[in-house]
Order: structure tokens, then sequence, then C-alpha cells
């Protein structure tokens, strides 16, 4: 089997963590309830996660409705499955997402089978691996990511970045993961409505949320690769976590491809 590309193993090991999350029952225990992160990034890639469809009205604008009578679960599974494989890109999440809501829908939860949900889940999990590792990106996603990868490296009006930031931005997805599962730990046991403060980097709207910046993109504002490299640049400049909102950039940018 050839060599995989950086981008394919950490999408590997990340799934790969995930799943055992989901086997060792760690994941349905830590999620109490649909943390403000998790309802946002669902809201942005028009995903609802819902009991019944007396409570889909909340996900009407919604292209994918799951239901499951663990809401909590789903969407932490949905957001870390989105999160996982966000190394791969915006070309290989386009192709992701109709396939994996598909696998997600036949669960059957809302019947009473809850064990199936777990198994929907692993399997979504092994299909996902095999696709990583078989994936060829097209010319043009090469090209993308050589420059995803150079921008690092490259001063931006004669300024380079950090060290101890290109180190913060390269970080494993085991850190990282780690890294997310406590700040999201510390966001459920405060009893006080989460802070937010605004902030508009590159004309698209968001809110800055324990430390990561949660993109509020609005009709007009077009999302695409080079938007999101330069708010990487400038979240980076600020000290602002980036990548809760690679997740959703990403995925909107596959979706806008994908519709193009």
């Amino acid at each position: 089997m050839p060599n995989l590309s950086r981008a394919a193993q950490q999408s590997i090991d990340n799934l790969l963590s995930l799943g055992k999350a989901v086997q060792s029952g760690s994941l349905l225990a830590e999620s109490k309830e649909i943390t403000p992160i998790q309802a946002k990034a669902l809201k942005m890639i028009k995903v609802a996660v819902v009991r019944n469809e007396g409570e889909e009205l909340s996900g009407r604008e919604a292209i994918h409705v799951l239901y499951t009578r663990r809401p909590p679960f789903v969407a932490a599974f949905v957001y870390g499955f989105f999160e996982a494989i966000s190394p791969m890109g915006p070309e290989f999440m386009s192709q992701a997402i109709g396939s994996t809501m598909a696998l997600l829908k036949k669960a059957g939860t809302a019947k009473g089978e809850a064990a199936s949900e777990e198994k929907v889940m692993e399997e979504t999990i092994s299909r996902t691996i095999g696709q990583v590792k078989s994936w060829k990106p097209s010319p043009t996603q090469k090209e993308v990511q050589e420059k995803q990868r150079g921008l690092l490296d490259e001063p931006v009006n004669g300024i380079g970045i950090p060290d101890h930031i290109r180190r913060a931005l390269n970080k494993s997805a085991r850190d990282l993961e780690k890294m997310t599962e406590s700040m999201l730990k510390d966001i459920q046991k405060d009893s006080e409505p989460v802070n937010a403060v605004e902030m508009i980097v590159e004309g698209v709207p968001g809110e800055v949320i324990a430390g990561q910046w949660i993109p509020l993109p609005i009709a007009g504002v077009r999302i695409n690769s080079a938007r999101v490299r330069r708010i990487v640049v400038k979240l980076a400049r600020r000290g602002v976590g980036c990548s809760k909102a690679l997740v959703i950039l990403n995925a909107l940018n596959a979706a806008s491809s994908k519709n193009a």
C-alpha cells in the first residue's frame, strides 16, 4: 500500500480515536447535552439532530435530519466525525457528507433500537477509513493543499508566523482531541451562559467562545479556500483558536464547491 499523506494519516488517527470513544462508551457518557459549539457547527452544515418529528421545526433549514432518542450523543459523533476528516480538505468532505448522513439515518434509534446507533457509527468510521486510504484528490485540490502547507512558511505583509504559532497549528490529532474534550467539559460544567465576544474576520462574522472563533456566515459571504487560509493567518496573529472554525469553514467550502 502506498505511503499515506500526512492529512490522510491524521484523519485515520482521528477516526480511530473517535471509534474507540464510541466502543468504550466514553463518548456517550460525556455527551450530556448538545454544546453551543456543536449546535452552531451543525447549523452551519445544515444538519439537525432531533428526537422526533415534533422537534423538526427547530431544524427546518436543515438538509439532513437525524432522528434519535439520544441527540447529545449523535450530535457529538457528527461533530467529531467532521472534525476528524477535516484534514482531508473540502473536496473529500463534500463527498463524505451525503453518504455519511445516509448511513446515520438508518440507525433507527427512534424506534427503540439503541444498539444499532453504535453499530452504524462504527460502520461509518470503518467505511470512511477505507475511503481515506484510497482517496486521490484532483490536481487542483493538490495545488490548494500545497499552498495551504506553504502558507505557514511564507511571510504575510513582510511578517512571518512565529514558531510557537506554527507548532500550535501543527499539533497532533490526539493532542487536539484532548484539548477539545477539556474545553467542552469546562463549558458543560459552567452553570452560567457561555460568554461570547463578536469578531469579524475577513468579512465573516463570528463569535469567540472559550478561546475558539466560531464563524456565523451570512448570505452573500462566499467561503472558499483562499478566504479560509486568510482567516487562519489572522486568527493565529490574534492568538485565537481556529480548529473549530476550520471544521465549519471546510464543510461550507465543500458544500459550496459541490453546488457550484
